[in-house]
Formats: C-alpha cells, structure tokens, sequence
C-alpha cells in the first residue's frame, strides 16, 4: 500500500563518507584519554582540546589536548630563624613614667620622708651630729642646765652640759609664756629641737627632767643609734 521513500542523500554515501573520516582519525581516536588520577598528579582535571575546521567539509576536526606548562612547586622547608636580640629586649622592658626632675623615685627619698628622731646625752649629740651633718633628724638631747642668757623678744638662751662635765650645748628657745621663770641652774631638762650650726639648737619643745628619768639607760640607747647609723651609711 505505502511506497518506499528514498531519501535525498544516499545512505551508502554517508556511511562510507564517516568511515573515511574515521580511518584519517583512527591514530588520533586510539589514544588513552588520561585518568582521574593522572590529571590530578600532572595537571588541572579540565584539558583545553584542539578543534580546527576541515576546508573539504566545513566540519570540526579533533586534534588531541592543548600542552599544559607543568607546575613546578617549591619545596617547603621549615627554617627557624631566631627573633633579633634588639626585640627581645624591647619586650621585657617595662614602660615607667619619668617623675618630675629633683623628685626621687623611692617615697621615703622625698622631702620630709628621711626624718628621723635620735636620742641622747648632749656630747653624744655633739658628736654625732659633728659625724653626720647633713642627716635630717629631730634630736632630743638630755643634759644638765648651767645658765639663763635672756635676750630680745622673748629669746633664751640656754646653756646645758653633760652632768658635771663635758662640752656645752646651746639651746635657742624663745618662752613667750614665762615658763622657764622658776627653772634654776643645776636642774636636768629635755631639749627638742634641730641643729642651726656645730653647737646652736633651735629648740621647738623643752621640758625639766626628774633625777629618776635621768638615771634611765642613755648608754645603751646611744649604741643602739650609733650602730643604725653606721649600718645606713655603709649600704649607701
């Protein structure tokens, strides 16, 4: 019922056209294509390909992959290198703000934290304060009075030894309230006050001593001070 169609182009034709074409291929088309492995060892998983145009048909011809550069790597090495002395340094050093230049750095240095109080008879006073001239020290002296020297606006001037010998010490003390009226040549006082020269002390507090204070242990107290100022001295 249905007639046969012959189609336009020959069948035989194209057939032997496609195997012409393959037979020219045919070192091309029995190559290897590389692995999944290879291409990850050598070079990237995608390959550029080589396609070019036949002039006889107009078609796309294959020609193989595009040749990759291989990479080259560098080795990695680990290489210690020690930091330079000049940061180590750096980075122990402690940031300490500059004080005000003439104040010192330790508080008991600064002004009015180096007084001290010393005690002792009046050649003992004289001596010490002949060795250490410079120290700043209240000193009370104990001794014994000799005279009275009254002067202008209620100064005294107050003359005290040792009990019956030794060099004399003169306390300047100015007595605006008269309490010094009673007091007689002989009797032992307490002086306090701070040195103005090799044998002058400006006396600030003064006060009579009984025969029972006097008696107390100024031996041994005066040894105890000696030895605390040679031991402060000697670690200076």
């Amino acid at each position: 019922m249905f007639a046969k169609f012959k189609p336009s182009t020959p069948l035989g034709n194209s057939q032997a056209q496609f195997k012409s074409q393959l037979a020219k291929n045919a070192s091309q088309l029995n190559r290897s294509f590389p692995t999944a492995e290879n291409s990850r060892k050598k070079s990237s998983q995608l390959r550029q390909t080589k396609l070019a145009v036949c002039r006889k048909d107009n078609k796309l011809k294959y020609e193989g992959f595009v040749e990759q550069a291989a990479e080259i790597r560098p080795k990695k090495e680990f290489v210690y290198v020690p930091t330079p002395n000049n940061l180590e340094k750096s980075s122990c050093k402690v940031s300490v703000k500059k004080e005000a230049p003439g104040l010192p750095s330790s508080p008991m240095l600064k002004p009015g934290r180096n007084l001290i109080s010393l005690i002792g008879r009046v050649d003992f006073c004289l001596k010490t304060h002949k060795m250490y001239p410079d120290i700043n020290a209240i000193w009370n002296v104990y001794g014994q009075l000799l005279r009275i020297i009254v002067g202008k606006r209620g100064e005294h001037t107050l003359l005290v030894r040792n009990k019956d010998s030794g060099p004399v010490l003169q306390g300047i003390y100015y007595d605006f309230e008269g309490d010094m009226s009673t007091w007689s040549p002989g009797c032992f006082v307490h002086l306090v006050g701070q040195f103005i020269g090799e044998n002058r002390l400006k006396t600030f507090k003064i006060s009579q001593v009984s025969d029972i204070d006097w008696q107390q242990q100024f031996m041994r107290i005066e040894n105890v001070t000696t030895y605390i100022l040679m031991q402060n001295t000697v670690h200076k």
